[in-house]
């Protein structure tokens, strides 16, 4: 798979889910996720389960804008992907998050995301070596 054609999955992916916050369409939203990641933080302290991105992004009018080109591939099955936390009332970033994208079978979907790149690179080395993939307990 190319590096264009990955990408433009990944942008589907984020599409999606800005649609599905903008309409509240919990089912859709959550089809862009794992499910593990959906229900529960899979990051760490800097992150947040699917499931709580969805209720605060429905709830405070905000999704996750990602920068693709500035996206890094840490494998031809996974990047991560820079966002601005968007609230589309202010028309402005609130915050940024970085988004672990994996391609799980035949799609790409979201694993996880935190504001601590450390935390999410540590997810995605979890991933990639088939460990578990809740966080170890932070010190």
């Amino acid at each position: 798979m190319t590096l264009m054609v990955a990408m433009l999955l990944q942008d589907a992916l984020f599409e999606n889910m800005k649609k599905a916050i903008e309409t509240k369409e919990e089912a859709l939203f959550k089809a862009q996720w794992h499910a593990d990641g959906f229900e529960k933080n899979l990051v760490g302290g800097s992150g947040l389960a699917g499931k709580e991105v969805f209720g605060q992004g429905s709830r405070k009018k905000w999704y996750l804008k990602p920068d693709l080109a500035k996206a890094v591939a840490v494998a031809e099955t996974a990047s991560i992907v820079p966002c601005d936390v968007w609230a589309w009332e202010k028309a402005k970033a609130v915050d940024q998050v970085h988004i672990l994208a994996v391609k799980d079978k035949d799609a790409w979907i979201v694993l996880g995301g935190g504001e601590k790149i450390e935390q999410v690179r540590a997810l995605a080395d979890r991933w990639l070596k088939k460990e578990p993939l809740p966080p170890p307990a932070e010190k």
